[in-house]
């Protein structure tokens, strides 16, 4: 089992080469081709709003917007480069930025988007673009978090275990990554009510069955403080990459996320693979 096609997120912030590296960096150890995706919020000037606007102001929004352009795609290729990829493509697709990168997503092992900066003029979009390939395209999207990631990704891996579909998809999705891993820790985070339950000892002998030796760690707390503890377990173990369900609301609209997930999401420290 094995990644073969990464997708990566790109755009005008430096946030994003922050994935670009990490997507590299992966795409290098599985032999994987890594494909870039310009992603930017939609401006594409309408013949009707050319139309309204001064010709001089018109040529000026497309030189700006093809020399950002140019300049990611230099981006993308030079950390291809010192990755030593030669398997690469370059894509910047027309139109909705959000249906693109779902749509592309689905034809892609595994996405890798980077967590913008707060305050970023672009972290909106990035969110949600982030938020909808997760819930939409049926792959694992690979966050990185925006201080950036440790040279090592994979080698210390977290799985955030509750029994549900997402989190069984999370850790099939994230197999390729776990049977490489130096250590494995599975942290079932249980409500007080079910302490007696033995939560995660099927995933124990289902990781068995594949060749990882994983640890199974119980914890007690809350729903609301889940997420607060599993980021304490990252800095406790030294994890280098948590593997977890992105969890939403079905109630109510798609983007309003699960706590966990909301919480890893803002405050992510390290590399987190989720799936949906």
């Amino acid at each position: 089992m094995s990644y073969r096609s990464l997708l990566v997120h790109i755009d005008d912030n430096e946030s994003s080469l922050r994935g670009v590296t990490v997507a590299a960096t992966l795409a290098g150890a599985f032999g994987a081709e890594l494909i870039g995706s310009y992603l930017v919020p939609t401006r594409e000037l309408t013949p009707f709003g050319s139309a309204m606007l001064p010709e001089g102001l018109v040529t000026q929004m497309l030189q700006v917007s093809g020399d950002a352009q140019a300049a990611a795609e230099e981006c993308f290729r030079d950390e291809a480069a010192r990755a030593g990829l030669s398997a690469i493509e370059w894509r910047a697709p027309a139109g909705d930025a959000i249906a693109a990168g779902i749509r592309q997503a689905r034809y892609s092992d595994l996405t890798v988007v980077a967590q913008p900066e707060p305050g970023a003029a672009a972290a909106g979009f990035v969110t949600e673009l982030a938020h909808s390939i997760l819930l939409a395209s049926g792959r694992p999207v690979l966050f990185v978090p925006y201080i950036g990631a440790r040279p090592s990704i994979g080698e210390r891996i977290i799985v955030a275990w509750k029994d549900t579909r997402e989190a069984a998809r999370a850790v099939a999705d994230a197999m390729p990554l776990l049977v490489r891993a130096k250590s494995v820790d599975v942290l079932a985070i249980l409500p007080p009510s079910q302490v007696e339950e033995k939560v995660g000892e099927r995933i124990i002998t289902f990781l068995a069955r594949h060749g990882v030796t994983a640890r199974l760690r119980p914890q007690v707390a809350e729903d609301i403080g889940a997420g607060e503890l599993l980021l304490s377990q990252v800095s406790d173990l030294s994890a280098d990459l948590v593997v977890m369900g992105g969890y939403s609301h079905s109630r109510f609209q798609e983007r309003v996320m699960g706590g966990v997930t909301r919480v890893m999401m803002a405050s992510m420290t390290v590399p987190v693979l989720m799936s949906h």
